[in-house]
């Protein structure tokens, strides 16, 4: 046989346009995808709430107890309020608000830390996209976080009026805020896989974090302090929080160089988040 010949018979290196049938296939396995990570959501807030008897209302009475606790710390305790552009609004209001977009963070990430080590039973049964483990845990946040949010939106309606029409950019912060969730939760949760200090840490970073975020204070009280304000304003969240706070209780626009910020923050742990996730899935059956 020919030199030519034989490498005629060579598959090809060069990119192919995709069969109609490998096309079929790849729709197949997204809708596939699609439905086990409906499942896995279900599944996730079923076991949140198993075996409680108020069930799915303790996603409400966690935050409620959390605002009660810090209100009656800095109302009675400490009278001397960390809020100082809230005009009329109650501290428990201003609090609340921002404690519930915190939560989505929070839960997203200290979930999906965890959910790669804790579904070794399914990555050696069964192929599936491996992100969406971590996924999984950023949505069922998102569920507990729209029951949340509709009864802030409630309480602010209450006590300070309803929202104006500013409240249209609340599904853009949303968004933001989930992608920074999903990008940090898969990055620690391949990491942990590897590292198992990974799940210990994290729970004092978030701690860390919380109280480097603008959940309890406005950032109007440190103004008078330029440096400590530009260090907090790195942190993603402070965006988030002010703009959020903007439009449900100031109704007034967003903090568009802010929030511009944590967007770009966010995608860029979702783009290397992703990258050392899928970089490393093929080892997590074997690790674990």
């Amino acid at each position: 046989m020919s030199v030519a010949a034989d490498v005629s018979t060579k598959p090809s290196k060069q990119a192919r346009r995709p069969t109609r049938a490998s096309r079929a296939q790849t729709r197949l396995e997204y809708r596939a995808a699609r439905q086990l990570l409906k499942n896995l959501v279900r599944r996730d807030l079923k076991i949140q709430h198993r075996g409680t008897i108020l069930g799915a209302l303790w996603s409400l009475i966690t935050p409620l107890l959390q605002v009660a606790v810090y209100t009656f710390v800095f109302t009675v305790i400490m009278p001397s309020s960390p809020v100082a552009d809230a005009g009329d609004t109650p501290f428990a209001v201003y609090l609340f608000v921002g404690l519930v977009m915190w939560n989505l963070l929070q839960n997203g990430v200290l979930a999906g830390t965890g959910s790669v080590l804790g579904s070794g039973y399914l990555l050696q049964k069964v192929y599936f996209r491996r992100e969406i483990l971590p996924l999984t845990s950023v949505l069922s946040a998102g569920v507990t976080f729209l029951w949340e949010m509709a009864v802030a939106i409630i309480v602010v309606t209450i006590f300070v009026g309803p929202p104006g029409w500013q409240i249209v950019f609340l599904p853009l912060l949303v968004l933001i805020t989930a992608t920074l969730a999903f990008g940090i939760a898969a990055l620690l949760s391949a990491a942990a896989v590897f590292f198992r200090d990974v799940q210990h840490f994290i729970g004092i970073a978030i701690q860390m974090w919380f109280w480097a975020t603008p959940v309890i204070y406005s950032l109007t009280i440190i103004e008078d302090r330029p440096s400590l304000l530009k260090i907090i304003q790195l942190n993603p969240m402070a965006g988030i929080l002010v703009s959020l706070r903007n439009i449900l209780i100031m109704h007034t626009m967003p903090d568009w160089k802010l929030l511009g910020y944590a967007a770009v923050v966010s995608v860029f742990f979702l783009v290397v988040g992703l990258a050392v996730f899928r970089r490393n899935e093929r080892m997590f059956a074997e690790m674990i």
